[in-house]
């Protein structure tokens, strides 16, 4: 049997109006005709120089924004046809993202384990959210230091949480911009080890990335080119 794909990008073109000198305003394609298929399961990597459309690609994916043309379907619904609030619920539990700035996906004032609970009440996780944020401490090796104040834990430790955090009720699709940008060497192989844990773990993740090892540890690699996908 033949699997859907957890998303589908069909022709898809965005076209950004910049604001210029004296009102005047320039028109920016930044994603031109992209076709892609995402199969459910396995780290796609999408690469490219910066400017090349991958941000905007995940943001599209997460339901942050509308294509200007074609379509973009995820876990079976089109992005272009749903409502602000159905866009919100959406990026809560089906299309989750995970910024590049390790702070900004948690609430510094919870510990990892307070991060994690607070995630599974909004993602009505329920009398099961015990179980599954250990399942997650253990797989994603947390233990060491789930229990600190985020404030105090190192950008890798943070990133690693991050994506535990987004993995609690097993969306269908993680997305990851530049996730091991704002990390060390050391901390970026052990986030990397994560998130192939995750994969064989069920996820499916996208990581918008520039770092040849994050590309290296893909199954798949999508790259753009000035909007364009040229592989």
């Amino acid at each position: 049997m033949t699997l859907q794909p957890v998303a589908r990008c069909v022709a898809v073109s965005r076209v950004f109006e910049v604001p210029q000198h004296r009102g005047a305003a320039a028109t920016v394609l930044a994603l031109d005709a992209v076709n892609i298929d995402i199969a459910p399961g396995g780290l796609l990597a999408l690469s490219g120089a910066s400017g090349s459309g991958k941000s905007t690609l995940l943001s599209l994916l997460a339901a942050l924004d509308r294509p200007t043309s074609g379509s973009v379907h995820v876990a079976g619904r089109d992005i272009g046809s749903l409502g602000r609030a159905a866009r919100r619920r959406l990026r809560r539990s089906t299309a989750v993202l995970v910024l590049p700035q390790p702070a900004d996906n948690l609430l510094p004032a919870l510990s990892g384990r307070g991060n994690l609970l607070s995630v599974a009440r909004v993602r009505g996780i329920g009398d099961r959210a015990e179980a599954v944020i250990e399942s997650l401490v253990e797989q994603m090796e947390l233990a060491a230091f789930v229990d600190q104040p985020c404030a105090v834990m190192s950008g890798g430790e943070q990133q690693r949480l991050a994506v535990a955090c987004a993995l609690v009720g097993a969306p269908p699709l993680l997305l990851a911009d530049e996730p091991t940008g704002a990390l060390d060497q050391a901390s970026a192989a052990t986030l990397i080890a994560s998130l192939r844990v995750a994969v064989q773990g069920g996820a499916t993740i996208i990581a918008a990335t520039h770092d040849p090892n994050v590309i290296a540890a893909a199954d798949s690699v999508v790259r753009l080119d000035h909007g364009r996908r040229v592989s």
